[in-house]
């Protein structure tokens, strides 16, 4: 797929916002079912990158064919309007307020009426195939294919505040650290994988063994010395294990999860730079470079673990330096 760059098209030409969508998407045949003129359509990249979020509106009624939607695995949130997605004979409605995945290697057409407004975002097929392994271990048989109906009301919930995240950071410029990228990411990825159901969902209800002590401690040696970007998942796949039953080892033996491991030794490396601060250290650049990407959520954990507020802890710090 070609570099996506961020970017806002306003124009009532078919054939130059075509384009314009089968760089981010693929090459597709869009009929305007009235003609494309007195409305512009808007076509803005919010966030670029490998997982782009782009939201559009056509303005006037549409009706496209997408063809076998060629390794494009989308989740289309309906803003405002309504649309309509069949793919491989599976057919279903899209309102207001509503995410619906579009699966990639399948015939697909939608339709659109006039309002319809979206924010879609293009995950990466082959960081979802590849999570969707490490989740079971072994090399995908088939390829994963989500069922075609809106979220659920906890799902879209907590979809809306993660894309929400990414346009933020996105707006302000911000390059996030590797570990916050990666963290986002992932958390993305999973939500999908393990809260929509997909051709996989019954293989990962399976019941799984759990780790043997020695792993796990194998997985925190992972935890506080690998890259600051290491997320679970590649725990659990250096490890060579399934990340079901590494998170089934940590219940037993620690009785906490892998996550929640993680996330209480990068609560100490914050802790550690806000101790010991840079000119240049604020709670925010601390916070990221250590893969915490909600900094709302964040100080919670933190005042929670420490009994003080990151913010105090750097007061502190700079007040006992002076």
């Amino acid at each position: 797929m070609p570099e996506i760059q961020k970017g806002r098209i306003t124009s009532a030409n078919p054939d130059e916002l075509a384009t314009a969508l089968g760089r981010v998407y693929c090459p597709h045949t869009t009929v305007f079912t009235r003609p494309a003129g007195s409305v512009p359509a808007i076509f803005e990249i919010r966030h670029a990158g490998p997982q782009p979020v782009v939201e559009l509106r056509y303005g006037v009624p549409v009706k496209v064919d997408a063809g076998q939607f060629p390794r494009l695995m989308l989740m289309q949130t309906c803003l405002e309007g309504s649309g309509f997605a069949r793919q491989q004979g599976v057919s279903a409605s899209l309102r207001k307020g509503q995410t619906m995945p579009l699966s990639a290697g399948l015939s697909t057409q939608l339709e659109f009426d006039a309002r319809f407004a979206q924010r879609s975002v293009r995950l990466d097929v082959d960081r979802l195939e590849s999570q969707c392994a490490r989740m079971l271990n072994h090399p995908l048989d088939r390829a994963l294919r989500f069922e075609l109906h809106p979220f659920s009301e906890g799902l879209e919930k907590a979809w809306s505040q993660a894309v929400d995240l990414v346009t933020t950071y996105a707006s302000m410029n911000l390059t996030l650290p590797l570990a916050a990228a990666a963290s986002l990411d992932e958390f993305l990825i999973s939500l999908v994988l393990t809260q929509h159901p997909n051709n996989y969902s019954a293989d990962f209800q399976a019941r799984t063994r759990s780790l043997p002590p020695r792993l796990i401690r194998e997985a925190e040696h992972l935890m506080r010395t690998g890259r600051s970007e290491l997320t679970v998942s590649e725990i659990a796949a250096q490890l060579r294990v399934s990340l079901r039953s590494l998170e089934a080892g940590f219940r037993e033996h620690c009785r906490t999860t892998p996550l929640q491991r993680l996330r209480a030794i990068r609560l100490e490396r914050v802790r550690h730079s806000l101790l010991t601060p840079q000119s240049s250290t604020s709670v925010t650049s601390a916070a990221l470079e250590c893969g915490f990407v909600h900094l709302a959520r964040f100080s919670g954990y933190y005042r929670a673990a420490f009994g003080e507020s990151p913010a105090q802890t750097l007061k502190r710090s700079r007040t006992s330096l002076r």
